[in-house]
């Protein structure tokens, strides 16, 4: 799966890219930037692309706050806080990640129960 360019990827079809499951980290690097240059505005390409490759690198927190800041303009807050739940189960240690996570309660819940709600465990 090495692409070089972008007029590659333009070339190949997604579902080809994805199902090929590579474990090179910058290709699949490579396709995320594709992804959200060409196709922003489409839920459904940003959460293939963002699921597999989280399937191949769940560690990388990072990239769940990407896909949950994408989940969360495109879709609505639940949906990014899907994401964040998905991530804490998969990085639970990571402080980067339940910083964000408090920071998306914080800035869209007003009513403090609510944001306490997220973080009960």
């Amino acid at each position: 799966m090495a692409v070089e360019t972008t007029e590659e990827f333009n070339k190949l079809k997604l579902d080809e890219v994805i199902a090929e499951g590579s474990s090179d980290f910058e290709d699949w690097t490579k396709l995320i930037s594709y992804v959200e240059q060409i196709h922003h505005d489409e839920v459904d390409k940003i959460t293939r692309v963002y699921d597999s490759f989280l399937s191949e690198f769940p560690l990388c927190y990072g990239y769940w706050k990407k896909y949950a800041e994408h989940k969360a303009r495109l879709c609505s807050v639940e949906k990014a806080v899907q994401i964040y739940e998905r991530a804490v189960q998969s990085v639970p240690y990571s402080v980067g990640l339940w910083v964000d996570y408090c920071s998306l309660g914080v800035s869209s819940f007003e009513d403090p129960l609510e944001i306490c709600r997220l973080f009960e465990r």
